[in-house]
């Protein structure tokens, strides 16, 4: 486990809704909540350091000043496009303490006067979404929707996918990963079972794609298949055919290319080369599901329920949905919810948003109905 520390540094009810206490108590304003999902995407891994001073305290000190900014610059990249980080306030070393919730060393080395590590910095949810909407800037937030990834690798005695010795799904399942998006590599199935799934998935074709998706539930999966080569000058080069199905799976499907630094190992190559995909995804996702900051606008739903559980699932997606800022429960019982949420945007983004987390808006006779994407949702006007 790496060593981590705190460094210094309107309500509207429908007729005939019973309320239920048990279920009240689990009723809180989205705001109040935080997935882990979307705790996590204010997480920034693989922050490297290296200073130094006139003794190893300064040196690390200094390191960790150095880690903050350098996270909270990627978080920025994550969380909005260039256009909007440009209006960001200058930010002050006080300030960005205040952001931090705390930093976690991976690996560190030291000697009397240098300093060297790799860095996990937690920030603030709230604290950075109240930077944000301060700063007036449009920005996206957690996807709940995982992109399910099948990294094949073609060698010369053939392709492997889940194979133990298969370094390209090591670098799937590394910190160059990380971003808003959540990029999911299925644990390898039982001995003996699907053995065909390398060769079948190599062949990336629409049918196989449409087949692997089923099997594991996916809206969105990318299959990444990997080629291992060596230029004429000596360095690794790295090939990646992407094949996909969804709206995020199926927007990146190409082929692209890296080339090593002479001397680089292949597995940095490949750790490069998943960090360029999950930011392509990121952008794919970012350009469909930017929330602009300001105030937030009410609108009134009725939620048909089967039981504390679906009150629980639907609770934990209007929590990762960005463009949600909270709501208030009118009414709560065991088959239906009344709720008011509070969203930025327009109507159209929120109901893209909700679709991204596996939720439904939809017009039926005289309200709005907000169900979840298994349900049959009801007829829009």
């Amino acid at each position: 486990m790496p060593h981590r520390r705190r460094f210094w540094g309107a309500a509207t009810r429908f007729a005939g809704v019973l309320l239920v206490a048990p279920l009240l108590l689990a009723a809180r304003p989205a705001s109040a909540q935080t997935g882990e999902g979307a705790a996590d995407s204010f997480t920034v891994r693989d922050v490297q350091v290296d200073v130094t001073a006139d003794n190893v305290n300064l040196a690390r000190q200094q390191a960790f000043a150095q880690g903050q900014r350098q996270a909270f610059d990627r978080l920025m990249q994550r969380f909005t496009v260039p256009d909007e980080a440009a209006h960001l306030p200058e930010i002050g070393d006080a300030e960005l303490d205040d952001l931090v919730l705390d930093v976690g060393v991976d690996q560190e080395k030291r000697s009397s006067v240098r300093y060297l590590a790799t860095l996990s910095v937690r920030f603030k949810p709230d604290a950075v979404r109240r930077l944000l909407r301060t700063a007036g800037i449009a920005y996206v937030e957690w996807r709940g929707r995982p992109v399910i990834v099948l990294p094949v690798l073609k060698t010369e005695n053939g392709p492997i996918l889940w194979e133990a010795a298969n370094p390209w799904r090591d670098a799937w399942n590394s910190a160059a990963a990380q971003g808003l998006v959540p990029l999911l590599v299925p644990p390898p199935p039982p001995a003996g079972q699907f053995p065909d799934d390398a060769l079948q998935a190599a062949t990336a074709g629409p049918d196989v794609i449409a087949a692997f998706a089923a099997r594991f539930g996916a809206a969105d999966l990318l299959v990444a298949t990997g080629v291992i080569g060596r230029g004429d000058d000596g360095r690794a080069t790295f090939d990646v055919a992407l094949a996909g199905e969804g709206p995020l799976g199926g927007a990146i499907s190409g082929t692209r290319n890296w080339q090593g630094e002479t001397g680089e190992a292949i597995e940095t190559v490949m750790r490069r080369a998943v960090a360029a995909i999950a930011a392509a995804i990121n952008d794919a996702y970012k350009n469909d599901n930017m929330v602009p900051a300001g105030e937030a606008t009410s609108l009134a739903v009725m939620v048909p329920l089967d039981g504390l559980a679906a009150w629980t699932t639907l609770r934990e997606r209007l929590t990762r949905t960005t463009a949600v800022r909270g709501w208030e429960v009118g009414a709560l019982s065991q088959t239906s919810a009344s709720l008011v949420l509070h969203y930025v945007g327009q109507q159209p983004q929120l109901e893209a948003a909700l679709v991204q987390n596996g939720l439904v808006l939809s017009w039926a006779e005289d309200h709005w109905i907000l169900q979840t994407a298994q349900a049959k949702p009801a007829t829009a006007p």
